[in-house]
C-alpha cells in the first residue's frame, strides 16, 4: 500500500506546506528582513515599537513580508507574543504575565527554578520596545495571565 501524496508529491505530514496549522497560529504571518519573530498582522505594536526603536538608533527598517506559515519557521522566526496569544511552543509552556519597567506585559513562561534564597524565578519570554526577550524573572515580577 502507497503512502498518501498530498500537492506537492510528499508524503502527507512531511509536507510543511500542507501540514496543519498548529493551534493558536495562521497559515500565513508577516516576517520582516532582520526581525526575530512572525506576526498575525502589520498592525502589531510590538512590530511599530521595535521599528520606533531601531530608527532611534539609525537602524534601517524593513516592510513586513507576508509569507507562509512554514517558512518563517523554517528561517527561525518565532510567535510574536502578543499577535498569537494563544499559542504555546510546549506542554509545558503557560502564558504569564510579566513585571517590566513597572507594566505588566505578556508573557510565556517556559520554567520554573528554586534559588538557594528559596524564592522561586521563572524562565519567561516576552516582548520589550517591540524585541522579543527570553530571561529569568523573580516570583513577584510574574502572575497568572
Amino acid at each position: 500500500m502507497a503512502d498518501e501524496r498530498c500537492v506537492h508529491d510528499l508524503v502527507v505530514g512531511q509536507c510543511t506546506e500542507c501540514a496543519p496549522v498548529p493551534r493558536g497560529l495562521t497559515g500565513r504571518v508577516f516576517i520582516t528582513q532582520g526581525g526575530s519573530v512572525f506576526r498575525r498582522t502589520t498592525d502589531c505594536e510590538a512590530l511599530h515599537d521595535g521599528q520606533r526603536k531601531a530608527r532611534r538608533f539609525g537602524r534601517d527598517t524593513h516592510d513586513p513580508r507576508d509569507v507562509a506559515l512554514p517558512v518563517a519557521m523554517a528561517d527561525g522566526h518565532g510567535a510574536c507574543i502578543p499577535c498569537f496569544p494563544a499559542f504555546h511552543p510546549s506542554a509545558d509552556t503557560k502564558p504569564c504575565q510579566v513585571l517590566v519597567g513597572g507594566d505588566w506585559v505578556p508573557g510565556l513562561l517556559t520554567q520554573w527554578r528554586r534559588g538557594a534564597d528559596r524564592r522561586w524565578s521563572g524562565v519567561v519570554t516576552y516582548v520589550v520596545d517591540g524585541e522579543q526577550v527570553t530571561g529569568v524573572k523573580d516570583q513577584a515580577e510574574l502572575r497568572p495571565a
